[in-house]
């Protein structure tokens, strides 16, 4: 007889999970992949956003060693591209994190004196305006 308690105890046990019990897992698993999921696209947004800022504090950088060189910043129709074939930049002229060039004025709107150089974002239509610098 105890033979036949320690079968039905084992076929008791290797029978698996019940539906309920991996309906729980699955429930369980897409909250946690729903979590990560946010807090990873904010992250990115927030990192593409201070890369712009970064950029832009270069090409103002640059725009500072080429006003020392040639007494003049670049006009706005040379654009950020006359660092690039002035030697100043390496490399081609960067676009912004989502893939739209970078605005350079000068004379700028916001600063007359100077230059204006922004990105308008994710929207890209000049509807949001996230970073901007000027001299």
């Amino acid at each position: 007889m105890n033979r036949y308690l320690r079968k039905l105890a084992s076929a008791r046990s290797a029978r698996g999970m019940t539906l309920i019990e991996i309906m729980v897992v699955v429930f369980i698993l897409g909250l946690i992949a729903t979590v990560i999921a946010v807090n990873v696209g904010g992250v990115s947004d927030s990192a593409k956003v201070e890369t712009a800022k970064l950029d832009i504090k270069g090409f103002e950088q640059a725009l500072d060693l080429y006003m020392l060189r040639k007494g003049s910043y670049p006009s706005t129709g040379e654009g950020l591209s006359k660092l690039y074939s002035e030697g100043i930049l390496k490399g081609s002229l960067k676009k912004d994190p989502w893939g739209k060039d970078y605005v350079y004025l000068y004379p700028g709107q916001k600063n007359p004196k100077g230059f204006d150089i922004y990105s308008y974002g994710s929207s890209g239509n000049g509807q949001e305006t996230l970073i901007t610098g000027s001299n």
